[in-house]
């Protein structure tokens, strides 16, 4: 099972609202997944709100072995969590 992580556009149009998740990649984006780990509101002025992450289940989830987007990796490194095993 190839288990990657993923952002997928919900919303309405001209209000996107992204969710981080964790899923199978042979099902669709807004299909099944295995874990929520976070979500991203790019039209939250609050930068606290904007980009939401659970570090530790996305540390978990990177040490299992998952790969993220690479949309997903650079989130990530801004927001210090190495992807080294995804290299």
């Amino acid at each position: 099972m190839a288990v990657k992580l993923r952002l997928v556009r919900l919303g309405r149009r001209n209000r996107a609202f992204f969710r981080l998740r964790v899923s199978d990649s042979r099902y669709a984006p807004t299909g099944r997944f295995l874990e929520e780990v976070g979500y991203v509101d790019p039209i939250e002025q609050d930068p606290a709100k904007k980009v939401v992450l659970k570090k530790d289940r996305i540390e978990y989830w990177l040490a299992k072995g998952v790969r993220p987007s690479h949309s997903v990796q650079s989130l990530l490194a801004k927001h210090g969590i190495t992807c080294a095993a995804s290299a």
